[in-house]
């Protein structure tokens, strides 16, 4: 797999990622559906297997608390706003590394 094929790989689960993340932003924390659970849980296992620790991390603590959200008769604040946004800056982070990478490979060659 060439340097293309993984920014390529890299670019669609970073997408993915952005993807779920808008899902929950339209959806709300109080009324997750079980497909959009799935496929954060799934998206744990696929970002850990790309080596990408904390933003596997990150979509473990955003999904084991929203599972536990959805049993709670009285809703209060707490940490998943923060973690949501720590997953937004983290993929935003990873967005422009990769700009930056093609930028260098484009003027060096």
């Amino acid at each position: 797999m060439n340097m293309f094929d993984k920014e390529e790989a890299l670019e669609q689960l970073l997408s993915d990622v952005e993807n779920l993340l808008e899902d929950l932003y339209q959806s709300g924390f109080d009324t997750v559906h079980d497909s959009t659970l799935e496929a954060l849980d799934s998206m744990v296992r696929r970002t850990a297997a790309y080596g990408m620790e904390l933003l596997s991390e990150l979509l473990s603590q955003l999904t084991g608390g929203l599972t536990m959200r959805r049993h709670q008769m009285e809703k209060k604040e707490d940490a998943l706003v923060r973690v949501y946004t720590q997953l937004y800056r983290y993929v935003s982070a990873c967005r422009g590394k990769i700009e930056c990478d093609k930028g260098v490979r484009y003027y060096m060659q």
